[in-house]
């Protein structure tokens, strides 16, 4: 499902890499990237298009929760073409 990930982080060391690599690493492919930092916070709002039909928003939603930086995850699904 084509869709937008909102994720609130704590901008530490690596923390942008590794949440791009990880959505990169789990299928979905990034055509829109848009980040606001400030005070050691950050903000990244990810466009995505899933690689193949068996991928779900929800499924990387709790992976990215997962990792040691990231405060919020928010999932926007879309029809294609919306974003």
């Amino acid at each position: 499902m084509t869709g937008r990930i909102h994720v609130d982080f704590d901008a530490g060391e690596g923390a942008l890499l590794r949440m791009v690599g990880l959505v990169e690493r789990r299928g979905f492919a990034v055509s829109g990237v848009s980040m606001a930092a400030a005070d050691g916070r950050g903000s990244l709002s990810l466009d995505v298009e899933p690689r193949d039909g068996g991928r779900r928003l929800e499924v990387i939603a709790a992976q990215l929760r997962r990792l040691q930086d990231v405060r919020n995850v928010s999932i926007f699904p879309c029809e294609p073409g919306d974003l």
